[in-house]
């Protein structure tokens, strides 16, 4: 599936045998090139995944289409 968030393009790729990794990474898509950004795990809620990038958490919402820090409350 791929999308745009704040003119950054992305990829939601599904693993083809995801071993113990979750099913789901993501790419960001600049010109013809990929990039890894991080896997993306499950958060119990519909359309919403976690993920972690330069040593921070965040949320992405495929739904809204919106990726937020993520707060440890």
């Amino acid at each position: 599936m791929k999308f745009t968030i704040n003119n950054v393009s992305y990829l939601m790729a599904e693993r083809k045998q995801s071993g113990t990794k979750p099913a789901f990474f993501l790419l960001r898509l600049t010109g013809k090139s990929r990039q890894y950004v991080s896997s993306l795990y499950p958060t119990g809620v519909n359309n919403k995944y976690r993920f972690e990038y330069q040593q921070n958490q965040f949320i992405l919402d495929i739904g809204q289409l919106t990726i937020t820090p993520l707060t440890l409350v």
